[in-house]
């Protein structure tokens, strides 16, 4: 399995009691997972533990065959080769949508990371938009702009955390199935957290719903479209 989640614990400092319990999951290579759960079923904290923003008390958590995290390892969030789109997409507004996705390309050469930047603009259908700062874009083109920035890198997972709760409804149809489109152009792995079951039909290729920090219902997906 590409992502390998085994006996993962998790509770925050001033809590009794954990959030995550013995959470287990497997996750193929190139599959959409999400993680559907009310508000504090700990979904989010889930993609925290992955990408390294928070240390779990217990547990392993291996990508592609290679140990992030357990009782006597980690790895910083900056070398897991994890892309992640925040709900609030996080761009620097005083940064252009072209500076945006730059600013993560710190390995290349100029000339590279500039190729990588129209690229990936490209990929999002943004190219017209890179000069733009993000006050000057509406909450769907912000997000096409976050993605592109998550996809620059080339990660080998890319998280989304509730990618669609900044749109209005009508908005929120059109981009979830063009996200899901250019997620799977991309062939990259991705888990993406929602407390939308719509939002998770119409994206994911598996269901996995989770409640009070455990897994309590998994399904794949079957797409009519």
């Amino acid at each position: 399995m590409f992502i390998n989640i085994k006996d993962l614990c998790f509770g925050y400092n001033r809590s009794k009691n954990d959030i995550i319990h013995h959470f287990d999951l497997e996750i193929k290579q190139g599959e959409i997972v999400s993680i559907l759960g009310e508000s504090g079923s700990g979904k989010t904290t889930i993609l925290r533990l992955l990408s390294g923003l928070e240390i779990p008390s217990h547990g392993n958590i291996s990508i592609n065959e290679t140990l992030m995290v357990s009782d006597h390892t980690f790895v910083p969030p900056e070398k897991r080769g994890i892309g992640m789109v925040f709900q609030d997409y996080a761009l620097f507004p005083h940064m252009t949508a072209g500076e945006n996705i730059e600013f993560g390309l710190k390995g290349l050469r100029r000339k590279e990371r500039k190729a990588r930047v129209e690229e990936v603009l490209e990929l999002v259908n943004m190219s017209e938009f890179k000069k733009r700062y993000p006050h000057e874009m509406s909450g769907g083109q912000q997000q096409r702009i976050a993605l592109a920035r998550a996809l620059a890198p080339k990660p080998s997972l890319l998280l989304l955390d509730e990618p669609f709760s900044n749109l209005d409804a009508e908005l929120q149809v059109k981009i979830r199935d063009e996200l899901r489109d250019i997620i799977k152009q991309t062939g990259i792995t991705s888990i993406f957290v929602t407390h939308d079951v719509a939002d998770s039909r119409a994206l994911a290729d598996r269901i996995v719903t989770m409640h009070n920090g455990i897994v309590s219902d998994q399904k794949t997906v079957q797409l009519t479209r």
